[in-house]
C-alpha cells in the first residue's frame, strides 16, 4: 500500500482556452513512495456514457441524473502508476477538492451572468418610488405579455423606469437567492416566492413575515424540495387567508403534505451532495495519519478543505457557523423556531435543544436516528414520534419502547417499519389494518408487505 501522508492543493484555476477546464493542481506526498508533483483536476462536458476516459481517468459527474459534466485527474507523465492506481488516487484528489459542484462555478461558460449591481446602478430610480406598488405577481405576467394595462396601472411612474426596474427584476429573479440579500429592498418579494426556483426552506424560514405563500404555492421547483411541517405550514395559511389552493394540489392535500415525490421532476439539481459520490474502496492507497490531524479528515490536506467540509450544499446555500446560527435562533419568533425544529440537522437540534420545538421534531424531522432519540429520550414526544414516517428507526428501539406510543389509533412509525417478526411480536398492541398497510406500502420492503399482506 502506498501511504499518503500531505495533498496539497495550490492553484485554482479555469482556462477557457481549453477544452479540459483545470481547477486545480495537486501535489501528493507519500511516505513510502516519490512525491507527485502536479496532478492536474479538470471538468468538462461529457460525451459517453463510461465511467472513465479514454485515458482511463476516472470520472465525477457533475449531476448525477444527466451525466453532463465530469471531473477527472491528469497525472505527470513520468508517474510510474498503474492504471488501477491512477483511478483510485484520482478518487480521492476530487473527494478531498470536493465534488464538482461544490467549486460553485458556471457549467454553461458561453451564458454570460446577468450584471446585478451594474444594471440596477443604470435605473433612476423616482423619489416617491414604492416597492409595494410592484409586490404583484399579476403584473409582471402583464410585463411578460407587453398588456399594456400594466402601464395603466402605474400610471404615475414613468414608462422608461417601469421598463427598466421591471426587465432588471425578470433577470435577477432567477439568481441564486444569497445574491439577492442586498437588494430586497428593491425586489418584490411575492415575485421572489413565485419566480426563483433555488429558493430553501431556510431561506423562507428566515425571511417568513415576507413569504407570499399565495405565489410560493406555484413554484414547484421549491415545493419539490420543502418539508412536511412547512408543506402543511404553507395549506394551513392560504386555508386561513381564505386564499383558493393550487388545482395541482387541492384535492390531494393529504398526498402533497406527506409525500416526499410530490413535484421532484421539478427539482432543481445545484450542487451534488455528499452521499451521492460514489464510494470506492481503497486498494492501493492509505493514509499515513501522523501528527498532522485536522477536524473532520484523517490527513493534512492545505489549501482547499474535504469534501466534507465544504462551505455550501447542493442547492448552493451557505452552510452557517455555530456563532452565525446562534444570532438566528436568538432573533427567531416562536413560529420560526417551530418550523426550523422541523427541518434542521441533528448538530442543531442537540445544541438549541432547550430552545426548540420537539413536538415538531419528533413529527416531522426526518434527521431523526435511534442514537440521537436515545440520547435525548428526556424530550422525546412519543405521540408526535408516532406520526413521523420520514425517519427510520430500528426495530430494537420501537420494540424497548412500544408502550409509550398511542396505540388507540394506528401509528404510522411503527406501521412504515413493519416486518414480518416485528408484527408478530407486537400484533397485540399494533393497531393496523389493510386500508392503512397499503397507506403506507410505499414506506414497507416489497417482500415483507407481501408477506403482511396476508395476514389480513
Amino acid at each position: 500500500m502506498l501511504k499518503i501522508k500531505k495533498i496539497e492543493f495550490i492553484k485554482v484555476h479555469y482556462d477557457e482556452s481549453l477544452t479540459q477546464n483545470f481547477f486545480s493542481v495537486a501535489n501528493i506526498t507519500f511516505s513510502n513512495y516519490k512525491t507527485i508533483s502536479g496532478a492536474l483536476l479538470y471538468w468538462q462536458k461529457n460525451t459517453s456514457d463510461a465511467p472513465f476516459t479514454k485515458d482511463g481517468d476516472y470520472k465525477f459527474f457533475y449531476d448525477m441524473a444527466k451525466v453532463q459534466f465530469f471531473a477527472s485527474v491528469k497525472f505527470p507523465k513520468d508517474s510510474k502508476l498503474t492504471r488501477d492506481q491512477r483511478q483510485e488516487l484520482a478518487y480521492i484528489l476530487l473527494e478531498e477538492r470536493g465534488a464538482i459542484g461544490s467549486y460553485s462555478f458556471v457549467t454553461n461558460r458561453s451564458k454570460r451572468p446577468f450584471p446585478i449591481k451594474q444594471s440596477f446602478q443604470n435605473i433612476k430610480f423616482p423619489e416617491y418610488f414604492s416597492l409595494q406598488d410592484f409586490n404583484s405577481i399579476e403584473l409582471f405576467q402583464q410585463f411578460q405579455n407587453q398588456d399594456e394595462a400594466l402601464y395603466a396601472h402605474l400610471a404615475h411612474y414613468d414608462r422608461a423606469f417601469v421598463v427598466a426596474y421591471m426587465h432588471w427584476c425578470q433577470n435577477v429573479i432567477t439568481e441564486h437567492h444569497s445574491k439577492l440579500l442586498n437588494y430586497l429592498d428593491y425586489l418584490p418579494f411575492s415575485y421572489i416566492c413565485y419566480a426563483n426556483p433555488f429558493l430553501s426552506e431556510q431561506f423562507l424560514i428566515d425571511f417568513i413575515e415576507q413569504v407570499d405563500f399565495d405565489a410560493l404555492q406555484y413554484n414547484k421547483p421549491v415545493l419539490a424540495r420543502l418539508t412536511a411541517s412547512f408543506k402543511a405550514h404553507l395549506v394551513s395559511t392560504l386555508q386561513l387567508q381564505q386564499k383558493a389552493l393550487n388545482d395541482e394540489f387541492k384535492d390531494q392535500l393529504e398526498e402533497f403534505i406527506e409525500s416526499n415525490v410530490f413535484f421532484v421532476l421539478h427539482d432543481v439539481i445545484y450542487l451534488p451532495e455528499v452521499d451521492e459520490i460514489p464510494e470506492m474502496e481503497l486498494l492501493f492507497f492509505e493514509y499515513d495519519c501522523g501528527t498532522d490531524k485536522w477536524p473532520g479528515g484523517e490527513h493534512l490536506v492545505k489549501g482547499i478543505p474535504s469534501l466534507y467540509c465544504q462551505q455550501y450544499d447542493r442547492y448552493g446555500d451557505h452552510k452557517l457557523t455555530n456563532s452565525e446560527m446562534d444570532k438566528k435562533i436568538a432573533q427567531y419568533s416562536a413560529l420560526q423556531l417551530q418550523l426550523f425544529s422541523a427541518s434542521a440537522h441533528l448538530h442543531w437540534l442537540s445544541r438549541y435543544q432547550s430552545q426548540l420545538d420537539w413536538h415538531a421534531i419528533c413529527q416531522y424531522n426526518e434527521n431523526l436516528t435511534e442514537d440521537f432519540l436515545t440520547a435525548h429520550l428526556d424530550n422525546i414526544d412519543f405521540q408526535a414520534l408516532g406520526y413521523n414516517i420520514y425517519c427510520f428507526i430500528d426495530e430494537a428501539f420501537l420494540s424497548q419502547h412500544m408502550d409509550k406510543f398511542n396505540h388507540q389509533q394506528p401509528v404510522p412509525l411503527i406501521i412504515c417499519h413493519l416486518t414480518e417478526p416485528f408484527y408478530l411480536m407486537h400484533k397485540n398492541k399494533i393497531k393496523v389494518d389493510l386500508e392503512t398497510l397499503y397507506k403506507y406500502m410505499d414506506c414497507i420492503d416489497y417482500d415483507e408487505f407481501e408477506r403482511l399482506e396476508s395476514y389480513f
